[in-house]
């Protein structure tokens, strides 16, 4: 009885250690994973490799080396260090059999991810700096400027210009204090949403709405794709969606699925309900063909969906710092304006 206990008590313990990684050491596994598999390496002689090489990850691996000796598979004993579309991204391709390109695919889009990440940081470290200069600005016009005017007798004749940048305080402590009140109306509103409701406001969103959007059309044909090929019809792909956490997404549209295919409705239709779903799946299902043909064109949709995925993401970063600039140029043409302004006045006056 007290090995069992001391058995279970280095077991919470180690449990304890394990950590969710970042996107960065995700990204470094799962291409690390992907090499040693195609260069012939076993499952578990890859994961030994990686404890050497990545010693810093060596905890967490040896937790699953550990689940995996057990008979656990390898998505249940990744569950506690990655995400969520990534563990679900694992047990279908667990099913399917394709667990080798799964992973490669998986390091790739991580550490696509992790560049981008990276780029946008560098984008926003020179706006910043701009940023805190202005503020600077400002707040030294208020505090040193406006005294020193007042000393000169000039105050009287621009205390109605001055008073811009005191609008500008206030419109800015409105806009502060509207955008709370909103987020804290989202809040509630968020809080009573199914995950679908969410995934359906999140692709509604400007700008960034039509790269979520892009986003899910890739994670859902390749997922769909994947359990296709694997000889699911699409009433076994729905009931196998059902094992998944409630609050996932491929659990929602199983749910979802299954009720619409027990009405009698075409699937094409459903595919015109949410946003999120691409609007290609309901030509291929319109057109009657064999599931081997169908799956494979969800694949090969998923690809290119993955590419033009990079594409605007890409092209978002480069509208963000040209954005950035903008409001910048609108603050420092506003400042300028409300220094200056007043004093040219105050000049002209003395000449007349």
């Amino acid at each position: 009885m007290l090995r069992i206990n001391g058995l279970v008590t280095r077991q919470k313990s180690n449990l304890a250690k394990v950590k969710v990684w970042s996107a960065r050491k995700q990204a470094v596994f799962f291409k690390l994973l992907a090499d040693l598999l195609k260069s012939g390496f076993s499952l578990q002689q890859a994961l030994e490799s990686i404890v050497v090489l990545q010693p810093e990850q060596a905890v967490e691996i040896k937790h699953i080396l550990t689940m995996l000796s057990n008979g656990d598979q390898i998505s249940q004993a990744m569950k506690d260090v990655v995400s969520k579309n990534t563990f679900y991204q694992l047990v279908i391709a667990e099913r399917h059999g394709q667990l080798d390109d799964s992973v490669h695919q998986l390091g790739e889009i991580l550490e696509r991810r992790v560049r981008q990440q990276e780029k946008i940081r560098m984008l926003l470290l020179y706006p910043a700096i701009l940023f805190i200069l202005l503020a600077s600005i400002i707040t030294g016009a208020q505090i040193w400027l406006k005294p020193a005017l007042n000393q000169f007798g000039i105050m009287n004749s621009y205390s109605k210009e001055f008073s811009y940048i005191n609008l500008v305080y206030y419109c800015i402590w409105i806009l502060l204090s509207a955008a709370v009140v909103y987020c804290l109306k989202i809040l509630y509103w968020w809080k009573k949403q199914s995950t679908l409701s969410k995934h359906h406001w999140y692709s509604q969103l400007p700008i960034i709405g039509s790269v979520y959007r892009q986003y899910c059309y890739y994670y859902v044909s390749l997922n769909l794709g994947l359990l296709l090929s694997s000889g699911l019809d699409f009433h076994q792909i729905c009931q196998y969606l059902l094992n998944f956490e409630h609050n996932s997404l491929l659990y929602q549209m199983g749910r979802q699925l299954t009720s619409w295919l027990e009405k009698g409705e075409e699937i094409k239709d459903f595919v015109k309900l949410y946003p999120f779903i691409p609007t290609e799946m309901g030509i291929f299902f319109s057109k009657g063909q064999t599931q081997e043909k169908l799956s494979s064109e969800m694949l090969v949709y998923s690809r290119l969906a993955y590419q033009k995925l990079m594409r605007k993401f890409d092209q978002l970063i480069g509208l963000v710092q040209p954005l950035l600039f903008l409001v910048i140029a609108i603050i420092i043409v506003g400042t300028y304006l409300t220094i200056l302004l007043p004093l040219y006045k105050n000049m002209g006056e003395l000449y007349k």
